[in-house]
């Protein structure tokens, strides 16, 4: 508790395993962003900048919620274990 307490670990923050699903996907994302981009003038890379930076907010405000229910959830769990419920 005191390294979360202190911020010595992040909750949002993981290392991504090379080759993983998730890495792969990743780096399709990025290839075809750089492919649109190319075709794109400075006003549209304005605005596909703007969209990233929105979508980039909409998946952290996911992860807070996900991350508070998931808290929630262990805690009524753990509370139930407690008292015998489980």
């Amino acid at each position: 508790m005191e390294n979360l307490y202190y911020g010595k670990i992040v909750p949002h923050e993981y290392e991504v395993e090379r080759g993983s699903e998730y890495d792969v996907t990743a780096k399709l994302v990025i290839r075809h962003e750089q492919e649109l981009s190319a075709t794109l003038t400075e006003q549209q890379k304005a605005i596909l900048e703007k969209i990233k930076d929105n979508h980039t907010e909409l998946m952290s405000l996911g992860e807070r919620d996900a991350f508070c229910k998931g808290f929630s959830l262990a805690v009524r769990l753990m509370i139930d274990a407690m008292n015998g419920k489980l």
